[in-house]
């Protein structure tokens, strides 16, 4: 057997050969793709809490929205700042915190529970959702809209509140009953990240994403949930479908291929829940992928931007432990491919323009 053994110099220079396992999350329009104050299966109660991190060299102000999850449209919820949570009450956001505006270069602030704290009102005491956040140069967003773009990081902890029984340290022959929590993380997505319909070419293909991990069964329960990211006057209809570890399509009883087909709404956002189960009629499903696509659009834009973002959750049935399953392209990121060489010019449908923006004040936000 052959053995390679790398010390000192030689270590360092053969890391910085390898591709930078680092992903680029950084951007002035970021999506959080599940958002949740509401109970869950087997007695589990989640939660969300909020990071930004300010990545620019000047001060940023945040501005938020709330896309409660169900198949209707949330255009009307971007059309006015009255849902939207900001910094500044003089910007005549609905919901103000003033720990959004004013974030210095590298701070860091963290909202708890953001869902139940600012739009349990909107959600009806509980439910799932998405939010939408803008970040933008520290008191610059004009009253029709226009910002002058900064760049954040935002990710979600999704967290189940519960209790555990432990020892009790006063007596170790009983049991003694204590809050805990069971949390994953949820990567905010850019926009420019987002699953593009249009950017399909012979050599590449941006319109769907693959999710792994695909198990359920008895131990564990297997969620996967997609967010209409378009404009706000474009819906689209997507395609959910899961393989087997052999890399084939699931067939039914009849050899057809099993899939979902949903049509979402502008800006929907929808999730299904143990989907092998009770969607698909799988049992003891190991080792499966989902491939979720964008299969068609309609619009009323002039030009439409057709977008999405996925995303899946195992969870452990007996305490409800989650674990995130972040969406992937089938591509290996290729800047040529997917923005276009010197001289071709943006290769994405919609690549070089926000899906949407923070409304102007007493008007619409849609974009078209």
């Amino acid at each position: 057997m052959n053995r390679l053994i790398m010390t000192g110099v030689a270590a360092v220079a053969a890391l910085a050969a390898l591709p930078a396992m680092a992903g680029f999350a950084a951007s002035d329009l970021i999506y959080i793709p599940v958002a949740s104050h509401s109970p869950g299966a087997v007695g589990s109660q989640w939660r969300t809490d909020l990071y930004i991190t300010n990545v620019d060299d000047v001060a940023i102000d945040i501005a938020m929205v709330y896309l409660p999850s169900g198949l209707f449209s949330n255009t009307s919820l971007l059309q006015s700042r009255d849902t939207w949570l900001g910094g500044r009450e003089s910007d005549s956001f609905g919901f103000v915190n003033e720990s959004l505006a004013d974030i210095p270069p590298n701070g860091t602030v963290v909202l708890r529970e953001v869902v139940g704290e600012y739009w349990v009102s909107q959600i009806g005491e509980s439910g799932n959702g998405a939010l939408i956040v803008a970040a933008y140069e520290a008191d610059t967003l004009e009253d029709d809209g226009s910002r002058v773009n900064r760049n954040a990081i935002v990710n979600a902890r999704i967290y189940n509140e519960t209790t555990i029984w432990v020892e009790n340290p006063d007596n170790p022959d009983e049991l003694v009953e204590r809050a805990a929590q069971y949390g994953q993380d949820i990567p905010g997505v850019p926009w420019y990240n987002l699953a593009d319909g249009g950017a399909v070419g012979e050599t590449y293909d941006l319109s769907y994403q693959v999710l792994t991990g695909g198990e359920e069964g008895g131990a564990l329960r297997y969620n996967v949930g997609v967010l209409n990211a378009s404009d706000a006057l474009t819906s689209l209809t997507v395609r959910i479908q899961p393989y087997g570890p052999d890399g084939e399509p699931y067939l039914d009883e009849n050899q057809a291929e099993i899939l979902s087909l949903i049509n979402l709404p502008p800006l929907s956002h929808y999730q299904l829940f143990r989907p092998f189960r009770d969607d698909w009629g799988l049992e003891d499903t190991v080792g499966a992928s989902v491939r979720v696509s964008i299969v068609a659009w309609s619009s009323q834009a002039v030009s439409p931007i057709p977008m999405m973002t996925s995303y899946g959750s195992v969870v452990v049935n007996n305490t409800n432990d989650p674990t995130s399953i972040v969406p992937s392209f089938a591509d290996p990121y290729d800047i040529e491919c997917m923005w276009g060489g010197e001289g071709e010019g943006v290769k994405r449908l919609s690549g070089s323009r926000r899906p949407v923006e923070i409304p102007p004040l007493g008007r619409g936000s849609q974009r078209d």
